[in-house]
């Protein structure tokens, strides 16, 4: 192939992803103009995520390709560092006990739950590949969460509790759909020990933030 047509193919790719990424930050700045706008009240994530489907709409030919293991890279730390320094110290180790027991329970049964529901319904998914996607689905996000429900509307106490709930979650989402895409390509046997062993890792450097 000649080299004028590889430097044709590598601009004309530059150009796409400036041009999503230009979309993109349009969108995420108009979003919350649209909502302070609204007749009606709706929180900035819903917003966001409903532009993004939009946008996502085969017809409008917007199509990003995005190596997964530079997605975790690029956004997932920075994104818990962001909910880690916004999360109150105080409460977090006021209420450590009730945070961890909610992040570990509730994560879990998300986990099972939505894995066999998954499952029944659509038959053609296997159980474990069931469970990385309800794994994927199963963490909630402090800062969606702040946004959501609002200031004010629930007593600070129990605010705190679902914000560090909501951060320390990542920790097991993270360590669930670790296990379940390693052992649904045969590269790794999960074990208690393993998985409890991994969720401490991340849940100390989360906490480590906090602090």
């Amino acid at each position: 192939m000649p080299l004028s047509i590889i430097k044709n193919i590598a601009n004309r790719e530059r150009m796409e992803i400036f041009f999503t990424i230009l979309i993109m930050t349009l969108v995420v700045s108009l979003s919350g103009v649209f909502t302070r706008v609204l007749p009606f009240q709706l929180p900035l994530p819903l917003m966001q995520i409903a532009v993004g489907a939009l946008l996502a709409w085969p017809t409008f030919g917007l199509h990003v390709e995005f190596d997964p293991e530079l997605f975790l890279v690029l956004f997932i730390p920075p994104l818990l560092f962001a909910d880690g320094w916004k999360t109150p110290t105080r409460e977090f180790l006021e209420h450590g006990r009730e945070i961890f027991g909610l992040a570990l329970a509730l994560v879990l049964v998300t986990v099972v739950g939505i894995g066999f529901l998954i499952y029944w319904l659509v038959p053609g998914i296997p159980l474990i590949p069931a469970f990385a996607l309800a794994a994927v689905l199963s963490p909630t996000d402090a800062v969606a969460l702040s946004g959501i429900v609002g200031e004010g509307r629930i007593p600070k106490k129990i605010m705190g509790i679902l914000q560090g709930e909501a951060l320390m979650n990542d920790a097991s989402g993270l360590v669930s759909l670790k296990f379940a895409v390693a052992v649904a390509m045969g590269t790794m046997v999960f074990t208690v020990g393993g998985a409890t062993l991994e969720f401490f890792k991340v849940a100390i450097a989360v906490f480590w933030r906090v602090l």
